[in-house]
C-alpha cells in the first residue's frame, strides 16, 4: 500500500462519527512539499464545506484555477491579499508570496468583487506569461485564485544580471525585423523578463515591442532578445490582420448619421459626444491618402455631407463599438480610461487588411476581388478594437491556444456588436470576395465550412511561423467560436448575457498564456459570479465547452458517466448499501458526489477501487463538514470506515489528485452500511 498524501483520519467533535481503519493512519514517509499541499487542500475543503473547485497544471504540478473560501481572514488591501496567498502558497510550491509576486493592477467591479492581478517575479525580474489573479467578494472574502505560476524557474540557476543594455537589445530587435534604419516608430520599448523557451529552458531576455509602418510591411511585434548574447529567442507577431481573421462587412451604400466636430470653416470627422470626452477622449478618423504614414490627415468637410464611404463607416462603426462596450459592458474605450480611438482609412493601395497596431486602427480598401473596403464592416471594426481591449486586460499572447482565444474573443465581440439576425453567425460575409454572394471568411455556427476545426479532436498542431498561422491562431479559433455559438443559442440565453459572461472572463480571469481549458473555467466562473453556480447560464457554458471537447458537461461533470451531472453536493446522486457505482473522473476539474441516508445508526465501510490514477475519497455531513478522508498516493484503493448515525444524510466525494483523470476507465465506489 502506498504512502499517505495526508492523514486520512478525522473525528467529529461531537463524537457521532468515529473512524477506525488501517487505511486512515498517517505515514511519516510522506514528502514534505506534497504533505503541505494536501494540508492546504484539506483546509480549503473545510473552509469551503466541500464546495471548492481546483483545476491543475499537470506539467508544473500546481493549480491553474482554485475557487472556494481560501481564508477565514478578510482581504481589503493588496497586503491582505498577499497574506492570503501566503496561506495557500504550498498549493503552488511557492516559497514566498511577498518576494515572488508583484501587483500589476487592482480593480473593483459592479458586483463588488475586487480583482488583484499579480506578476510572478524571479529575483525581481518578471517571469513572462505568468500571472496570478486573486478575487475577493464585497465582504473581503477571497473566492478564487487563478492563472499561471511556475515553481520550476527557481531551480534553473538563471543569471538575472543582463550583459546587454536595453539600447543594444533594441538595435538587435530592429535589425532582425529589417527596420534598423527606420526613424519613426509608434512603439519602441523593452523590459527584462525571464522566459521559458519551447524546449523548456529558461533565458533572461529583453522583451522588445516594436510598431512601425515605415518598413516593407507593417511591424507590430514582441521580440525576445537574449540579454546575454543578443540572440533572438522568440518572436510574437501582433499585427492582427482582418484578412487572416475574416471579420468585417463591406461599404454597402447605406446612409448614416455621423457625430462630427465643427470649426470656423467646416467640420472635422471627430466625435466629441461620447462619455470619454469628459476626460479628453475622442473618436477621430484620418486618411493615409494611399500612403503608409500614420495617423495621416484628420478628415474634414465643408458642408458636413461626407462622401468618403470608407471614412464614414470607420467613424460610425467605431462609435457603435464604443457604445456597445460602454452601455452593455461598462467599459470606457479600449483602455477603460476613455482613450481616444483613432482610425486611419485608405492605407496603402489595394491593401487587403485591417489591423490594430498597438495605438490605433488601420484599414485598407481591399483589391476589389478578395475584399472591398474593410472599414465598412461593423464586425471588422469591433473585432479589431476588441484586440485592443484584450491587449489591455488578459494580454493573450498571439500564438497557439492563447492566440486562438485572442482571435475568438474578437470574433465573439465583433459579432455581438454587429448584432445581425444571422443564424449562421458569419464573419466577414459582406466584405469577402464581393463578387461571390453569400461568401464569408468564417462561420461560428459551422467552422468546418471554412476549413476550421469545431472540436478538439480536429485541433491542428501547427508550427509557430507565419506560414503556420502562429500555431493556428486563426484556424483553431473555430473551436472556442463554436463553443460560444453553442452557448449563445441555448434556449433561455440572451446575447447580452452571453456578452457579459465572455467579457467578464476576458477581463477578470484570463491571463496571457491562458489555454482553452482556462477559458472554459473562466467563463463558468464568470457565469457563476453573474447568475449563480446553479444557473442556466453556468450549466450552459459548461455544456457548450464540453460539446467541443474542452472539459466536461454540467459545470464539471464527466462525459459518458451515467451519474452525471453530480459535480457538487447539491447535485449528489443517491447510493444504496452494497451497490457498486462505476463513475468517471473525466477532466482535471471533475469531481463526483454521492449521498446516502442510513435508517439506523450503523457501521460504514466505504471503498474506492479500480483506480486508473491517483484518486481520493472524502466523506461529509449535510452541513458540509468534512468527516473523513482517504488520500493514498498512487493508484491503490481508498477506504473509509466508522460508525455513522441513523437518519442523517452523508455525502461522498471522489476527486483526482493534481488533476488525475481518465475518460475511459471507471472507478468502483461502494458503501456498505
Amino acid at each position: 500500500m502506498g504512502a499517505k498524501k495526508f492523514t486520512a483520519f478525522a473525528v467529529v467533535s461531537t463524537m457521532v462519527f468515529t473512524l477506525a481503519t488501517a487505511n486512515v493512519s498517517a505515514a511519516p514517509s510522506e514528502q514534505p512539499p506534497k504533505a503541505k499541499k494536501m494540508a492546504v487542500l484539506e483546509k480549503l475543503s473545510k473552509q469551503s464545506k466541500g464546495k471548492e473547485k481546483v483545476a491543475w497544471n499537470k506539467e508544473k504540478g500546481v493549480p491553474t484555477f482554485v475557487t472556494g473560501k481560501l481564508s477565514d481572514k478578510q482581504a481589503k488591501t493588496p497586503a491582505d491579499v498577499k497574506k492570503i496567498v501566503e496561506e495557500n502558497k504550498a498549493l503552488f510550491n511557492m516559497d514566498s508570496a511577498s518576494s515572488e509576486l508583484s501587483l500589476i493592477s487592482q480593480e473593483k467591479d459592479s458586483l463588488g468583487f475586487t480583482m488583484y492581478k499579480y506578476q510572478q517575479v524571479y529575483q525581481g525580474v518578471p517571469v513572462f506569461g505568468n500571472e496570478l489573479i486573486v478575487h475577493t467578494d464585497k465582504n473581503g472574502t477571497t473566492t478564487s485564485i487563478n492563472g499561471y505560476y511556475d515553481p520550476e524557474v527557481k531551480t534553473a540557476g538563471l543569471n538575472t544580471k543582463a550583459t546587454l543594455s536595453l539600447a543594444q537589445a533594441l538595435n538587435k530587435a530592429k535589425a532582425s525585423e529589417g527596420v534598423a534604419n527606420v526613424s519613426k516608430f509608434d512603439i519602441q520599448k523593452g523590459k527584462l523578463h525571464v522566459y521559458e523557451t519551447e524546449k523548456g529552458d529558461y533565458r533572461l531576455v529583453y522583451v522588445i515591442t516594436l510598431s512601425t509602418l515605415e518598413g516593407k510591411q507593417p511591424v507590430y511585434a514582441d521580440l525576445f532578445v537574449d540579454a546575454h548574447n543578443g540572440a533572438i529567442v522568440h518572436k510574437i507577431d501582433k499585427v492582427n490582420h482582418a484578412a487572416a481573421t475574416g471579420t468585417g462587412t463591406g461599404v454597402l451604400g447605406d446612409t448614416k448619421t455621423l457625430n462630427t466636430d465643427s470649426y470656423s470653416s467646416g467640420y472635422y470627422l471627430r466625435d466629441i459626444t461620447k462619455p470619454m470626452y469628459s476626460t479628453g477622449g475622442k473618436i477621430e478618423t484620418y486618411t493615409a491618402n494611399y500612403g503608409t504614414a500614420l495617423p495621416g490627415t484628420l478628415l474634414t468637410d465643408a458642408d458636413n455631407v461626407w462622401t468618403d464611404r470608407a471614412a464614414v463607416d470607420a467613424h460610425y462603426y467605431a462609435g457603435k463599438t464604443y457604445d456597445y462596450y460602454y452601455n452593455k459592458l461598462g467599459r470606457n474605450s479600449f483602455d477603460n480610461r476613455g482613450a481616444t480611438m483613432k482610425s486611419t482609412v485608405h492605407y496603402s493601395r489595394n491593401y487587403n487588411n485591417a489591423f490594430w497596431n498597438g495605438t490605433q486602427m488601420v484599414y485598407g480598401d481591399g483589391d476589389g476581388r478578395q475584399f472591398t473596403s474593410l472599414s465598412g464592416a461593423l464586425d471588422v471594426v469591433a473585432h479589431e478594437i476588441t484586440h485592443a481591449v484584450t491587449e489591455r486586460t488578459a494580454g493573450l499572447v498571439y500564438e497557439y491556444q492563447p492566440g486562438a482565444l485572442n482571435e475568438s474573443f474578437s470574433d465573439v465581440l465583433g459579432n455581438l456588436v454587429e448584432n445581425k439576425n444571422d443564424p449562421k453567425w458569419l464573419l466577414g460575409e459582406d466584405v469577402t470576395t464581393p463578387g461571390i454572394a453569400g461568401d464569408a471568411l468564417r462561420s461560428m455556427s459551422n467552422p468546418n465550412e471554412y476549413d476550421q476545426p469545431d472540436h478538439m479532436n480536429e485541433y491542428r498542431n501547427l508550427p509557430n511561423t507565419r506560414e503556420g498561422d502562429w500555431g493556428g491562431v486563426h484556424i483553431n479559433s473555430g473551436i472556442p467560436n463554436k463553443a460560444f455559438y453553442n452557448f449563445v443559442t441555448t434556449p433561455g440565453i440572451t446575447k447580452d448575457n452571453a456578452g457579459k459572461i465572455w467579457y467578464r472572463a476576458l477581463t477578470q480571469y484570463l491571463t496571457s498564456y491562458s489555454q482553452f481549458i482556462d477559458a472554459r473555467n473562466a467563463t463558468i466562473q464568470a457565469a457563476t459570479d453573474l447568475f449563480g453556480a446553479n444557473s442556466l447560464e453556468a450549466t450552459a457554458v459548461a455544456n457548450a465547452w464540453a460539446s467541443v471537447g474542452v472539459g466536461s458537461s454540467g459545470n464539471n461533470g464527466g462525459s459518458g458517466d451515467a451519474y452525471e451531472p453530480n459535480d457538487s453536493m447539491s447535485a449528489a446522486k443517491a447510493m444504496s448499501s452494497g451497490t457498486t457505482y462505476n463513475g468517471l473522473i473525466s477532466s482535471a476539474t471533475d469531481e463526483d458526489w454521492f449521498k446516502f441516508t442510513p435508517s439506523t445508526s450503523t457501521y460504514l465501510s466505504l471503498s474506492l477501487t479500480n483506480l486508473p490514477a491517483d484518486y481520493d475519497l472524502y466523506l461529509y455531513n449535510s452541513a458540509g463538514t468534512l468527516l473523513a478522508r482517504s488520500e493514498y498516493a498512487g493508484t491503490s484503493s481508498e477506504s473509509i470506515a466508522g460508525t455513522i448515525q441513523g437518519g442523517a444524510t452523508y455525502y461522498v466525494k471522489v476527486v483526482g489528485y493534481n488533476g488525475a483523470m481518465s475518460t475511459t476507465k471507471p472507478y468502483a465506489l461502494k458503501a456498505t452500511y
